[in-house]
């Protein structure tokens, strides 16, 4: 009964079509993410898997222990950069050239631009340059103490238990951290969310017409008057729908994970999340968040997917089904700058925010109870998995006892 129910969604031209669109479309994200940009010595740019693998050679240079000597180093070296004719000129290929020996330090760079800034929010891509080598010491405190005055000047937004979380994760992060070529992670967590989102929204339209097709078909009285059919037609119906997002979801990701990773390296997978988030309060290393990204993105997948079921099978409509799974992932952008804390706590907790945690890395989304803090990443999973847990025999027992007009 479940290779039936699976042949009906994938034998009909839509679903057959729906394959169709969600390959093209991983391969064209995966195609984006291996786009990867790397300028000679001659000054001239190239892209795509090759240029990936001679910026990693470069790169790897900088590879070690972010300390105080590297620090030094990095600093000294990005003067005497600056101080070259090239980096002088006003010729666009001889600053090419320039460029070419920073980009062997761009993530050193990035950290230090951050950790140096003039406060907690600013960003400038060129602070490195009045950074001095004697100013080396300041760097892992200088991230605490950004933090510690944008907390002060903002006493309102968080709960002075809030604050001491947030500093004390801060200060937990293990120093001094290391640093690698990171590229092939840094794609991963940018185009991830595409990939789920699209695999989710693809996904939830082929079990849309799990329950409803029946309906459709008019043919309701004759499924449910057969000796199975309120019984293990049901359950094949949602085990159908469950495999599917599963199968579906981890086919789409680890093909996209596999070449994106495979292509460009998977080099700083041991590195701190920090590298490239370096706002993040979460102790995670790049690969553990890369984990936790897949583990959310089916976890989501799945979650909207029975909800998608479950709509399916109140309402018999099939568009009805199909358009909820967009609602719940788009509307929530609407009201992403909204100033009220409340209304921020909530969009913090949507099923969307499963299907881009590398975002949620980023966000301070915290939530008190007594004295207790906690980020949304680990609520999260708390608050849908039990989720999922319960819509299934929730799902089964309101189809089986579906009564017919």
């Amino acid at each position: 009964m479940l290779k039936f129910e699976l042949q009906k969604i994938l034998g009909r031209p839509s679903g057959k079509a729906a394959l169709v669109v969600l390959a093209a479309a991983i391969l064209l994200t995966t195609f984006f993410a291996c786009n990867v940009r790397y300028v000679d010595q001659a000054g001239q740019t190239h892209t795509g898997p090759a240029a990936a693998r001679q910026l990693r050679q470069q790169q790897k240079t900088w590879a070690g222990v972010l300390d105080e000597a590297m620090l030094r180093q990095v600093l000294l070296t990005n003067q005497e950069v600056q101080a070259s004719p090239e980096a002088q000129s006003e010729d666009v290929t001889r600053q090419n050239m320039a460029y070419h020996q920073m980009q062997a330090y761009e993530v050193l760079r990035d950290l230090i631009n951050q950790a140096y800034a003039s406060d907690f929010q600013t960003y400038d891509y060129f602070t490195i340059d009045t950074v001095t080598p004697d100013q080396a010491p300041a760097f892992y405190p200088n991230r605490v103490r950004l933090l510690q005055d944008w907390l002060a000047e903002n006493p309102d937004r968080f709960s002075p238990a809030q604050a001491d979380y947030l500093t004390a994760q801060y200060q937990a992060l293990e120093a001094p951290f290391s640093v690698d070529y990171v590229t092939g992670w840094q794609q991963f967590y940018d185009y991830a969310p595409t990939v789920s989102m699209l695999t989710c929204l693809i996904a939830c339209f082929l079990v849309a017409g799990i329950f409803s097709q029946e309906g459709t078909l008019r043919a309701e009285a004759v499924f449910f008057a057969t000796r199975h059919g309120r019984g293990r037609g049901t359950g094949a119906k949602i085990g159908a729908g469950l495999l599917l997002l599963t199968l579906l979801y981890w086919w789409a990701f680890l093909v996209f994970a596999g070449l994106t990773l495979g292509l460009l390296g998977a080099d700083g997978g041991s590195c701190p999340v920090q590298v490239i988030h370096w706002k993040s309060f979460y102790s995670l290393t790049l690969a553990q968040g890369g984990l936790l990204i897949a583990l959310g993105g089916w976890l989501g997948t799945v979650v909207l997917g029975l909800i998608t079921m479950a709509v399916s099978a109140k309402t018999g409509s099939v568009a009805l089904a199909a358009i909820l799974p967009f609602a719940l992932l788009f509307l929530p952008a609407l009201l992403l700058n909204s100033e009220h804390a409340l209304v921020s706590q909530i969009l913090g907790l949507l099923p969307d925010q499963l299907l881009q945690l590398n975002r949620v890395f980023t966000y301070f989304n915290l939530y008190q109870a007594g004295d207790a803090v906690a980020g949304a990443c680990p609520l999260l999973f708390a608050l849908y998995v039990p989720l999922a847990l319960v819509l299934i025999p929730l799902l089964y027992q309101s189809y089986r006892r579906k009564s017919l007009r």
